[in-house]
């Protein structure tokens, strides 16, 4: 007998410059692991995570982008129909920090303005850091964004992240 898939699709798109963590993040939401060996995305990955909310089946659809800008074509093929964007940036690179108003722009050139999270990820290296979590929540509300800081290494917040898409897609199907 085949089964139905009748599931709720929750697409979110995973975007950033090179070696953010964006890989790292969806492998550990998805494989419930940490991936330590570094290989950079070429495309674009897919990834599927089948989750329950109640009485609800969820298909958490995670397109996890590689961040050249020479693949920039490929990659914008893929956000057609997401829910989100995770705009992912490393809290020990203020240039990845700086980058986010680019990967801003991409998202609402390609598709309008949807439900956006801007992540800052390896929050484990505290010594590294050069981004405050002040300053980045600061400039995540100016642009009308919500703010996270993750650690796919140790797993802070990386379910949490995918769980602010769950709710907002949830809560749209009620309106």
């Amino acid at each position: 007998m085949l089964q139905k898939f009748s599931d709720i699709r929750v697409k979110v798109i995973l975007l950033g410059d090179g070696r953010v963590g964006k890989t790292s993040l969806a492998v550990r939401y998805i494989q419930g692991k940490f991936q330590a060996n570094y290989k950079p995305s070429l495309g674009v990955d897919f990834l599927i995570k089948r989750v329950t909310v109640g009485n609800r089946k969820l298909r958490i659809l995670v397109f996890d982008t590689a961040g050249q800008e020479s693949i920039s074509s490929i990659r914008k093929k893929y956000y057609y129909g997401a829910h989100g964007a995770v705009i992912v940036y490393d809290v020990t690179r203020r240039k990845t920090f700086e980058n986010i108003t680019v990967w801003i722009n991409e998202v609402k050139e390609q598709v309008g303005e949807i439900y956006t999270v801007i992540v800052g990820n390896k929050t484990d290296l505290v010594e590294e850091r050069e981004v405050s979590r002040e300053e980045a929540e600061a400039f995540a509300k100016e642009l009308g964004a919500d703010y996270l800081e993750t650690s796919a290494l140790s797993g802070e917040n990386v379910t949490d992240l995918f769980q602010l898409y769950i709710d907002y897609v949830l809560k749209e199907l009620e309106t």
